[in-house]
């Protein structure tokens, strides 16, 4: 849109912002027979949901990293670097791109080995999405139940979350999350795929989960699980950090704890055996331009 073209021009509401509720707000807004102007000082959609290819997330990083909100950074263009008032870096994927040009664009240090790494990288720049805030959402949860009803499901593309990972001691280790994953699992003895199963049979069978919460909902859920289902170690670690959720230095009661975790049980099974589905091409940014 031309800079004048808006001139003399009137609406009922003006939203600044392209995030998820600034694009409820519009939307409802246009519902209701209201003439919108929806407008954003940012190149791209979604606010702080956005999410961008390889370079454009170089890009953003390298803007952000003064935390400016309206910096001078250098452009690259056709593999030249200039000065200019923007933050628009173009061609940054291209072929010229050399290791010199990388060291400065990005917004931290980089050794020789990670600058030609990610050189070689964005040769396939667009196989990678990066959202700013990344997310996950329920097979069985209220907002999928959402998008399914409302039928904005039918333009936002979901791809199941295959495997999960839990960070622990230095090292990354792949969590089963399933009752097929459990039994298949190499990584767990015969008793720990004992505890894990009796934890999940119990919050998905209905008259035990109520029992269950009657009896220790107000004890606290990690106390719970090591007295009660006997868990230690990597498999406490699991149930609270990946299936419940908890932040790490936090604690819950065993009452919102099991209600996480049966809602984690509920959701196996509708699309696979995962639990967890996320957008494939960023799940907030695409839910606010749908």
């Amino acid at each position: 849109m031309a800079p004048n073209e808006l001139d003399g021009m009137q609406f009922d509401v003006v939203v600044f912002g392209t995030g998820l509720e600034e694009s409820i707000i519009a939307s409802e807004a246009a519902t209701g027979d209201k003439s919108v102007l929806h407008v954003d000082r940012n190149p791209y959609y979604g606010g702080s949901n956005a999410c961008f290819s390889l370079s454009k997330m170089l890009e953003w990083a390298f803007c952000h990293r003064n935390c400016s909100q309206t910096p001078s950074v250098e452009v690259l263009v056709g593999g030249q670097l200039t000065d200019a008032p923007t933050f628009v870096i173009s061609d940054i994927a291209s072929d010229q791109c050399d290791m010199d040009t990388l060291q400065r664009l990005a917004p931290f240090e980089l050794s020789p080995e990670c600058t030609k790494k990610l050189q070689e990288m964005l040769k396939n720049d667009r196989d990678y999405m990066i959202e700013l805030v990344p997310k996950v959402v329920f097979c069985r949860g209220e907002l999928t139940e959402m998008l399914i009803s409302c039928e904005i499901g039918e333009y936002v593309q979901f791809k199941g979350v295959a495997h999960s990972y839990l960070a622990r001691n230095g090292t990354i280790e792949r969590i089963p999350e399933s009752k097929e994953d459990i039994f298949a699992s190499n990584s767990l003895s015969l008793i720990e795929k004992r505890k894990l199963m009796r934890l999940m049979t119990m919050v998905s069978d209905n008259t035990l989960y109520a029992h269950l919460l009657d009896k220790y909902g107000d004890s606290q859920f990690t106390q719970l699980l090591q007295d009660k289902f006997k868990l230690s170690g990597m498999l406490l670690d699991a149930v609270l950090y990946l299936i419940a959720r908890v932040n790490r230095g936090d604690t819950i009661s065993a009452r919102e704890g099991c209600e996480r975790v049966h809602k984690y049980v509920k959701s196996i099974g509708r699309y696979g055996r995962m639990a967890y589905l996320c957008g494939m091409y960023g799940g907030g940014s695409e839910i606010s331009q749908s």
